[in-house]
């Protein structure tokens, strides 16, 4: 497939694989279609082969009825689907969710598990820097958009170290391992990654490890989002139970791992203070 061809720029080949989804978004969303689809967009990490991503996803959602699978590189291709009251599932970090629900209703129904957390907290570590104030001129690698990670950044440095800011570099990777294996290598000052990330390290290289140290750290945040347009509740539900079930078949769990993801819980199941930090963003 000639978006998956190399001697195409990824950014090319990013946008190019948007252009297709979004004509086939047209064709899957014309008064005649009866396919329900899942919609897919997450800032914070980078998918590298969207085509790969939508095959795994078609492949496994067409055997469990008359639903696909549209993943996103860009926000605003997303965002405007969005606004056209597509219907389906949509799948989006809860960073996104909450910048969202201020003028798109949704309702969150299910959050990713990942090794049995609903949230993450993400860390900002450096090797050869003792502390923030070192980090003007220096690059900080990160998985996600650069508005993702330099919302990260802000709140990691909070007001004390606003300015800072427009003078560190973003250097965009597929994921967090990775983003703490550019410092190592010396392509990157800081990493900007989960504790669970930072964790999986010490188990496979702890020695890179040990020169790590943390320089700041975020709050933190529920992991996916599956959520539906408030007035489609009931349309939904059977498209809900399909994605909810993922964890209980190989194939399903299979491609919940290309997420980042062991499963799903309902938000109703949650604690009070968890499903309410959901439902009101």
């Amino acid at each position: 497939m000639i978006i998956n061809n190399p001697a195409i720029p990824q950014r090319w080949r990013a946008k190019m694989a948007t252009v297709l989804i979004a004509l086939a978004l047209s064709a899957q969303t014309s008064p005649a279609g009866t396919t329900k689809t899942v919609f897919f967009y997450n800032p914070e990490s980078s998918v590298d082969n969207f085509a790969a991503l939508k095959t795994e996803f078609d492949n496994y959602l067409s055997g469990q009825g008359e639903y696909s699978f549209q993943p996103f590189s860009e926000r605003n291709t997303f965002e405007t689907m969005l606004t056209s009251k597509a219907q389906g599932v949509y799948l989006l970090s809860s960073w996104h969710y909450a910048q969202l629900n201020a003028k798109t209703p949704l309702e969150a129904m299910l959050v990713g598990v990942a090794k049995g957390e609903l949230q993450q907290r993400k860390i900002l570590s450096a090797k050869d820097i003792a502390n923030v104030s070192a980090l003007p001129g220096s690059t900080i690698a990160g998985a996600g958009s650069e508005e993702y990670l330099r919302s990260q950044l802000q709140q990691m440095l909070g007001a004390e170290y606003a300015a800072l800011l427009p003078k560190i570099k973003l250097l965009s990777v597929p994921k967090d391992i990775d983003a703490l294996m550019a410092v190592g290598f010396g392509m990157a000052t800081a990493a900007i990654s989960s504790e669970s990330s930072l964790n999986k390290l010490a188990m496979i290289n702890p020695k890179q490890h040990a020169q790590l140290k943390t320089l700041a750290s975020g709050e933190k945040s529920f992991l996916l989002i599956a959520a539906i347009a408030k007035a489609q509740q009931a349309e939904e539900t059977p498209l809900l139970k399909v994605i909810e079930g993922m964890q209980q078949q190989p194939a399903g769990e299979k491609n919940l791992k290309m997420l980042g993801l062991d499963g799903w819980k309902r938000i109703d199941s949650l604690d009070a203070s968890l499903s309410k930090q959901l439902r009101q963003p």
